[in-house]
């Protein structure tokens, strides 16, 4: 099994569907980034200010949540960065720290 021995986080980003392609482009373009899972997810909060009208009836903003593995003691330069680039675009993020991690079988 090939595991990180460095401690690592999981950021995670919620971000509105038109910024999907963007970000993509971005991570790919990061060194400190091998790679990431990305999926469509809803958003439910009670804030409604940054939800358009239908959104507000069915209690639910379509987001794009991209998972991204990384050095724990890069985190903060990753979040400043992402910042920098995209600004106040509407996007969420959390910062995790990864426990264990790993591949199970060959890497493909």
């Amino acid at each position: 099994m090939n595991e990180s021995k460095q401690s690592e986080a999981l950021v995670t980003l919620n971000v509105p569907p038109e910024l999907e392609e963007p970000i993509v482009d971005w991570l790919l373009a990061r060194e400190d980034s091998t790679g990431f899972t990305s999926v469509p997810v809803y958003g439910h909060s009670t804030r409604h200010d940054d939800l358009s009208p239908v959104e507000q009836v069915s209690g639910r903003q379509r987001r794009q949540q991209f998972q991204i593995q990384i050095r724990a003691d890069g985190v903060e330069a990753f979040i400043d960065s992402i910042r920098e680039s995209f600004g106040v675009a509407g996007i969420h993020f959390w910062v995790l720290p990864l426990i264990h991690g790993g591949h199970l079988g060959p890497i493909r």
